[in-house]
């Protein structure tokens, strides 16, 4: 049960900051850019906010995957 808790927390806390980071760069997109990292990642990379994009991706999946692991567990 705490395991589970502990998961749903960080499920959303990375859901929170992902969605925080991905607002903010859609509100302020760039007017120039090139092809190949497009303009939504060219916008994330101008305002460096690549880490906190990743480290908040991070924490989604592992509380994904530890609510995963609790789902699928049997109890003894």
């Amino acid at each position: 049960m705490k395991k589970t808790i502990i998961g749903g927390i960080l499920a959303i806390c990375g859901t929170f900051g992902t969605s925080s980071v991905l607002n903010t760069v859609a509100d302020n997109l760039v007017s120039g850019w090139s092809t190949p990292p497009g303009r939504f990642i060219t916008t994330v990379i101008m305002y460096d906010l690549i880490i906190p994009l990743i480290l908040f991706s991070v924490i989604l999946i592992l509380g994904l995957v530890i609510l995963g692991i609790e789902y699928f567990r049997k109890e003894k």
